[in-house]
């Protein structure tokens, strides 16, 4: 084998393993966006369910446990709560804060009393995965739901 063959099979090693590199980053952040987009589609199917019923002894929310590795969407009833559905997070995604005005800083809570479908209180939660964040707001007097890449808590 000469030098100039050695040179080549390197070359195409280097590339070969570049590539594997840069798909292992694209797939975490993929997973971060995907985690990030369906905590508002469930902040939003909650904010929705919440203004459809109207009714004031009951709320649809997300609960934010201490584990950090998944999130809960609950139902209200005046003091029980009950877990609708559970959303783990994947394997590289964790919430790295989660904090809401309101009587339980780890939730968001809607109910109908709110014309536009105000939380119960506006918040924030980040998602991070490899050193890179997104976070998911949602405004208190509007409970407008978004996604930002900056600023994050």
């Amino acid at each position: 084998m000469s030098l100039l063959e050695v040179a080549v099979v390197l070359g195409i090693i280097a590339i070969v393993a570049a590539i594997g590199w840069q798909g292992q980053a694209l797939r975490a952040r993929y997973a971060l966006r995907s985690a990030a987009t369906q905590l508002i589609a469930d902040l939003r199917a909650a904010q929705n369910r919440a203004i459809g019923e109207r009714l004031p002894d009951r709320a649809h929310g997300i609960e934010f446990p201490a584990s950090k590795d998944r999130y809960v969407v609950a139902v209200q009833d005046d003091l029980a709560r009950t877990p609708v559905k559970v959303h783990n997070l994947p394997s590289s995604v964790r919430i790295t804060y989660a904090v809401f005005g309101g009587a339980d800083p780890s939730s968001v809570w809607f109910t109908g009393t709110s014309l536009l479908g105000a939380p119960s209180g506006g918040g924030t939660v980040t998602f991070t995965s490899n050193g890179v964040q997104l976070c998911v707001r949602v405004l208190p007097a509007t409970g407008r739901i978004r996604l930002a890449q900056t600023g994050c808590p």
